[in-house]
């Protein structure tokens, strides 16, 4: 068996090894001593040391890395590398886009990608702003100029948006909600842990633990709620089968255009999406949905708080177009009037990915780096470390700095060297909805509070995990401003 094992990777042979400083029986023992902050440093240190290809071990299985941007969009456009590893099968959901295997992935996203179209996402501009009038509410109820855990309010923000544009505000009404939403936050917890922790993958060991118990249980009310919403939204359309003309067709795309409607309109006309596919893309929909927009919007709300500089810079530019004529509609066009608090959420996009590596295995042998590798590598790209490499980003790359995104930076800089939504056919179907949903909401909190923080950029350091989380709590001080000045 050893002797099969090292003819499979006679190829790595001239590829750069990381040596672990502690192994037994050639397992990699180094990263399991250390706190998740360490691991995160010395992961980050490890991908930046090692300028193109390298090899590194996880367990007994060897993985291919790399933060180049020029081999992480062959590996990520590649035709045959859009296959996701086993890294991504204990979050289950195996028939939504997330951990879908290649085949059923590819029939599902030719199907969905119209859901995100420019006119669907304009539809969803009065959801985003409904709740962003109502994260303003809820920070306006805290003590004036005292200190909040600002994640807790832009979590809760962005769930309801998510919950709203995917289920129907209507069903967030419905009894068993509460019990829905906290099911929903504690699979994604579940899903988290059980990554990180090798010795939870087998589904023998994973279900001696308590918290087998306690993933099931949630999974099963948070099924049962969204599967009556299923069954109620077949009802509605089995009652109204008429077609549209073209005029009502138009006056329909300024209405929300609700995901799970978008699904069940698919599995009408065009693919069949069975009741579990619904229910799994459904739930991939929201948990990239909310850790990307929630997440992102405390950091970047951490970063202004830290830059007061940059903060005023973002307000005078939302305080020139902020509020807008009452005839005008907000709209996604609308938003890109705020080009500096753009360049601002993409450097905390560059600063603070929300996902910092992404994983993919090869179904045919590919040539990389003027390597023939062998079908089944598994393939880890740190997105964390390309967004801080010094011969792509200058020598100040560990500075925050919105400037990186001005037009004559980027023009010189990479086209790959910015990758926050991954990139390729497989990159975050949801990329330009994040970005609308929380440039609205760091318009809405600009607008209305100063914020501010003892901590520095230098203080940050972050926790290994699926999602980019740092290791305090975001503490925030607001203060409102009176007469939005």
């Amino acid at each position: 068996m050893l002797l099969l094992i090292q003819a499979g990777r006679a190829f790595a042979r001239n590829i750069p090894a990381i040596v672990p400083n502690i192994s037994f029986l050639g397992l990699d023992l180094s990263l399991i001593p250390l706190s998740d902050e360490d691991r995160f440093d010395a992961i980050s240190t490890m991908f930046l040391q090692q300028k193109r290809l390298f090899t590194m071990r996880f367990g007994p299985i060897m993985l291919l890395g790399t933060c180049h941007p020029e081999l992480m969009h062959v590996l990520l456009t590649h035709p045959d590398c859009l296959e996701k590893p086993f890294l991504y099968d204990v979050a289950g959901y195996e028939n939504g886009l997330f951990s879908a295997k290649y085949n059923l992935w590819k029939s599902q996203r030719k199907a969905l990608n119209p859901t995100f179209n420019s006119k669907i996402l304009n539809s969803f501009v009065s959801i985003f702003e409904s709740c962003c009038r109502q994260l303003v509410s809820n920070l306006s109820q805290c003590e004036d100029g005292g200190t909040v855990n600002i994640l807790d309010y832009t979590s809760k923000c962005t769930l309801e948006m998510v919950c709203s544009t995917t289920l129907g505000s209507e069903n967030l009404q419905k009894d068993g909600k509460n019990a829905f939403l906290h099911g929903v936050e504690q699979i994604f917890d579940f899903i988290s842990r059980r990554m990180l922790n090798i010795h939870h993958y087998p589904e023998l060991l994973y279900r001696m633990t308590s918290t087998c118990q306690e993933d099931r249980a949630a999974r099963k009310v948070c099924k049962e709620f969204v599967e009556k919403i299923i069954k109620d939204k077949r009802d509605q359309a089995s009652q109204s089968a008429e077609p549209e003309d073209v005029d009502t067709q138009e006056e329909h795309f300024r209405k929300p255009q609700l995901f799970i409607d978008q699904l069940l309109s698919i599995s009408q006309i065009d693919r069949k999406f069975s009741d579990v596919e619904i229910l799994d893309n459904i739930f991939t929909i929201m948990a990239a949905g909310n850790d990307t927009s929630g997440l992102e919007v405390a950091h970047a709300c951490l970063l202004l708080a830290m830059h007061p500089e940059i903060q005023e810079k973002v307000f005078s530019e939302v305080a020139s177009f902020f509020p807008v004529e009452e005839e005008e509609e907000i709209n996604a066009d609308y938003l890109k009037r705020f080009e500096y608090t753009e360049m601002f959420l993409k450097e905390c996009l560059r600063f603070c990915p929300v996902a910092p590596h992404v994983a993919r295995k090869n179904l045919v042998p590919i040539d990389l780096d003027g390597v023939t590798i062998p079908a089944g590598n598994v393939f880890v790209c740190s997105i964390y470390a390309l967004h801080r490499r010094q011969d792509f980003w200058g020598p100040h790359a560990e500075l925050f700095n919105p400037e990186n995104f001005n037009l004559e930076h980027c023009k010189a800089r990479h086209p790959a060297a910015f990758m926050p939504f991954s990139t390729g056919t497989r990159s975050c179907i949801g990329g330009r909805y994040a970005m609308i949903s929380m440039k609205l909401m760091i318009l809405h909190i600009v607008r209305n509070f100063k914020l501010s923080t003892h901590l520095k950029t230098s203080d940050l350091r972050f926790r290994f995990g699926i999602t980019l989380r740092p290791s305090f709590k975001h503490l925030i001080r607001i203060e409102k401003r009176t007469n939005h000045a």
